[in-house]
């Protein structure tokens, strides 16, 4: 059986955003932008204030909050299933 951790409905990645880049460790992500696609890397920036919240990589990379399907294991509840 497939088991996933998942956030509740209607919560963001943005506490656990925070809680990576303050201890400076590697986020790694499902995105979801046209298709999952992987990505890793350590938090530089983190712009929750933004209409559309996003983080910026060491490495220069911007990736839009919403597009995260899974972080460090934990899924959005809409990536759940099987």
């Amino acid at each position: 059986m497939d088991l996933r951790t998942t956030l509740s409905v209607n919560e963001s990645f943005m506490e656990m955003l925070t809680d990576i880049k303050n201890r400076g460790a590697k986020a790694e992500m499902i995105l979801d932008i046209n298709g999952l696609e992987r990505a890793e890397g350590v938090i530089e920036e983190i712009h929750a204030d933004d209409p559309n919240p996003y983080i910026v990589l060491r490495d220069g990379t911007k990736i839009v909050e919403k597009t995260i399907a899974a972080l460090n294991g934990m899924f959005r509840p809409e990536y759940s299933g099987c």
